[in-house]
């Protein structure tokens, strides 16, 4: 015998609606939006390597570490929007019959593999390379 069902409460009704977006189109434009931001976002690492304002470039001579933190900040970046970029590459399928399930979990499973492993890259080198600029701009200012 089975247990009689319920009615959905406001709290379970949330849950079933955010359900409902964890479809492969949804979870692709995730994996855009993370790349995008990732792009984006290594502006930002200008700002810390010059602690906010406090360090000019010029300054970064003062220090063999100071350099070698930038020289590994820049090149994490670099890889950061390498794989960022990776991941936003445009994939076109000619022969994808839309009719066919079987080949869309297969295009979309391909999907995944391809983009969302190279967007969670870029997110974690890009947080390296925050924390690179962070400690920069720190040896910087802590030797000058």
């Amino acid at each position: 015998m089975t247990a009689p069902v319920r009615r959905t409460n406001p709290a379970d009704q949330a849950w079933v609606d955010l359900a409902a977006q964890l479809t492969p189109a949804n979870s692709l434009a995730r994996i855009d939006s993370a790349t995008n931001r990732a792009v984006t976002t290594v502006t930002v690492l200008g700002t810390l390597l010059t602690g906010l304002g406090a360090v000019s470039a010029s300054q970064l001579t003062h220090s063999a570490v100071a350099q070698a933190l930038a020289a590994t900040t820049v090149i994490l970046a670099a890889v950061a929007v390498a794989s960022a970029l990776t991941a936003q590459v445009l994939t076109i399928t000619r022969r994808l019959n839309p009719a066919d399930l079987e080949e869309v979990r297969a295009w979309y499973r391909r999907q995944f593999r391809t983009r969302a492993y190279a967007a969670q890259i870029a997110t974690l080198v890009l947080i390296a390379a925050a924390l690179s600029a962070g400690a920069t701009a720190a040896a910087t200012i802590l030797t000058a």
